[in-house]
């Protein structure tokens, strides 16, 4: 898949290091709108520091999600500031590491597997790192704020927007037969089964 995003030379990259600001689409990381929707793209801004052949990246991809609220089922902007980490090895030396042969930059240092990844020949793609960042960011439960009352189950009414006249009761868990039952059992019976 085609990427429209900067590439990082490794000849580029200074001693103290590079930082750069690009914009990004979410199709240009091969995102969908079933992935995340996010109408104006992202605003990414990076820095990039080389150790010998490990290129070191952070930075931050910021912009506006639009999600819908698990609770009410309403659209939102959500606000996005996505921190971004990654350790970019050149493909024979991380096959090195893993065989048990660290590198003497990295002697005694724990890498995390899921900030590693791999670049050939002399140019670095963020694509795939930026892609899985803005994966990882998506909510599973999205909501449009934390007090969110959602919909009434029996109407449907809002109740964020106003309270309904359904009364609680109407609305029986499946373990309400249950909770009838143990009403009906005489009380040494109850007693029988708190002991248990």
């Amino acid at each position: 898949m085609p990427m429209a995003l900067p590439v990082l030379h490794l000849i580029e990259i200074p001693q103290e290091g590079l930082s750069f600001s690009s914009d990004v689409q979410t199709d240009d990381l091969g995102l969908g709108p079933e992935d995340v929707l996010i109408p104006g793209g992202l605003a990414m801004s990076v820095n990039a520091l080389k150790s010998g052949a490990i290129v070191y990246v952070t930075g931050t991809l910021s912009g506006t999600a639009r999600r819908q609220c698990v609770r009410c089922l309403k659209e939102y902007d959500d606000t996005l500031r996505i921190p971004v980490v990654g350790e970019y090895h050149r493909d024979t030396d991380l096959k090195d590491r893993t065989a048990g042969r660290e590198s003497p930059e990295r002697s005694g240092e724990e890498v995390r597997d899921d900030d590693v990844y791999v670049y050939e020949g002399e140019e670095i793609d963020l694509g795939e790192m930026l892609r899985e960042h803005v994966l990882l960011s998506v909510p599973m439960q999205p909501l449009c704020h934390d007090e969110c009352r959602g919909l009434c189950p029996v109407c449907g009414q809002d109740l964020n927007v106003r309270r309904c006249e359904c009364r609680e009761e109407q609305v029986q868990s499946p373990f309400a037969v249950l909770k009838k039952l143990r009403e009906t059992l005489p009380t040494q019976s109850k007693r029988t089964t708190k002991m248990k």
